[in-house]
């Protein structure tokens, strides 16, 4: 149990994440809404450092969080970032035994028992962070000890321990906007370590990304359940300000819209482009997060490019209509390239995401996915192959079969974690790559391609990083291992 739990004025808390594989450092979105509730809500002062951003070593997160003197450390992972993120935790406890850390984010809301085996992290908050996270501070802040708070879990006599999951917050516009100006954006921008934007294809350098929903209706079984399985909204009024401020105050020109289905509604959907089209903002918009292709109309498409949308993708997935079904993803294939083309037809860039590698899925069935993605109007593709990360029902599906996912490693998404299809791990590779060779190797493509599509910036950078992970190492990544972190039992 930390020992910093004796009450005083003003609690520091410092929220970070730290350096990983992932390729991209958009701004750190969840750390600053929590920076922002927790700020308004409580008599905290709160700081932010985003070592992915930064390219930091551990050492240096540590320099920082030392620095910053903080009562309690938030730390903020994916399941791909587990070992940064144990490793954080324990220099930093090492460096400040007393400080308090907490684990969050969708590794700690999946994988609990496995955060808590290790010592340096005192609590893990489970799901959405806003209202648990208050609630664990009140009682640290208070001195006590909060063993029966919903949605945190940890230790009791060794063993990992979480009462109920918290409810969704209904009204999402009780959160505050998220603490931009804690946010340097400017070395966001330009930043010189990673690409900071979820989209690689940039209009503009200037762009930030703006939520205007949580949650997600569709059960895809290789899909996270952070935000829960219903959608729930902002207002329009509570995302339009969001963006004028960006806009207005931070000198944002391009809005990356990061929703993981902000197109679910289509009567919502075009109230929301209206209200933005008569506000007359004048900003670059981008969908990089998959948008449903059948979920779209051409009148919204239509009204998109109106209110200054230039890129788009799609997440369809696969092309074979079998394991739509087995994944439950459940696009409509023909409607997706309807819609596909017709918003390549008007002179949007349009990418989409496809996965290979599904449980039980065969060489005919990945070449499904390769024909449609190279018989439509698309100008990018990205092939992945199939993280069954844990906490998705396709992770457990494989562990009732026996197939060692418990064994496997989970670094980025272009690496293969381990082979859940009727393929051999090379034939896996191979038709990945020959995904990519076909697709682009068409030069009609290309032409479209650089017709509709954004190349400066990260385009380079992007063929780099391809280049490395298809043909410098395209074996499978090799496994972290955890045992010097974790050494306290878990238990169920």
């Amino acid at each position: 149990m930390p020992g910093n739990t004796s009450p005083k004025d003003k609690m520091r808390i410092f929220l970070l994440r730290p350096d990983s594989e992932v390729y991209t450092s958009t701004p750190p979105m969840g750390i600053l809404t929590l920076a922002a509730y927790f700020r308004e809500k409580g008599p905290y002062e709160v700081g932010i450092f985003d070592g992915r951003a930064q390219a930091a070593t551990i050492a240096q997160v540590v320099e920082k969080t030392v620095e910053f003197q903080p009562d309690v450390v938030g730390i903020s992972i994916f399941s791909m970032e587990r070992l940064e993120g144990h490793e954080a935790a324990h220099e930093i406890k090492r460096a400040l035994p007393n400080v308090t850390i907490i684990m969050g984010g969708p590794y700690p809301t999946t994988e609990y028992r496995e955060v808590l085996q290790n010592p340096a992290v005192d609590f893990t908050v489970v799901g959405e962070g806003e209202l648990s996270g208050m609630e664990l501070l009140a009682a640290l802040h208070q001195g006590q000890l909060p063993e029966s708070i919903s949605g945190v879990a940890w230790r009791r006599d060794g063993t990992a321990v979480c009462p109920e999951v918290r409810d969704f917050i209904e009204d999402l516009d009780t959160i505050p906007h998220p603490a931009w100006d804690l946010l340097d954006l400017e070395f966001y921008f330009y930043n010189p370590h990673k690409p900071a934007p979820m989209n690689l294809y940039q209009k503009n350098p200037r762009s930030a990304p703006v939520f205007t929903s949580r949650g997600c209706p569709y059960r895809c079984v290789y899909c996270h359940n952070l935000f829960g399985k219903r959608l729930r909204r902002h207002s329009i009024g509570y995302i339009l300000d969001e963006i004028t401020y960006l806009k207005d105050q931070r000198g944002v020109a391009e809005i990356e819209v990061t929703d993981d289905i902000f197109n679910l509604d289509p009567e919502w959907t075009k109230q929301f482009i209206h209200a933005v089209i008569e506000r007359d903002l004048k900003l670059n918009f981008c969908y990089p997060n998959g948008l449903r292709a059948d979920r779209m109309t051409e009148e919204i498409i239509d009204l998109l490019v109106k209110m200054g949308t230039y890129r788009i993708v799609y997440a369809v997935e696969t092309g074979s209509a079998r394991v739509q079904k087995a994944i439950r993803k459940n696009v409509d294939l023909e409607r997706a390239r309807h819609y596909i083309n017709y918003t390549a037809e008007q002179g949007i860039s349009v990418g989409s995401f496809f996965i290979l590698g599904f449980l039980d899925e065969t060489e005919e069935e990945m070449r499904q996915t390769i024909e449609f993605a190279c018989t439509t109007k698309l100008s990018t593709a990205s092939f992945f192959i199939l993280t069954p990360f844990p906490g998705t029902e396709i992770y457990q599906q494989a562990l009732e079969r026996h197939l060692m996912v418990d064994q496997a490693t989970f670094t980025h998404y272009y690496a293969l974690s381990t082979n859940l299809s009727k393929v051999s791990d090379k034939q896996l590779l191979r038709l990945r790559l020959w995904a990519y060779l076909r697709f682009y190797g068409n030069p009609f493509r290309l032409l479209r391609m650089v017709r509709t599509t954004p190349l400066h910036r990260h385009f380079f950078r992007t063929l780099w990083t391809a280049f490395k992970y298809f043909v410098i190492r395209p074996q499978n990544a090799p496994r972290k291992d955890l045992s010097e972190f974790l050494t306290t039992p878990s238990h169920s």
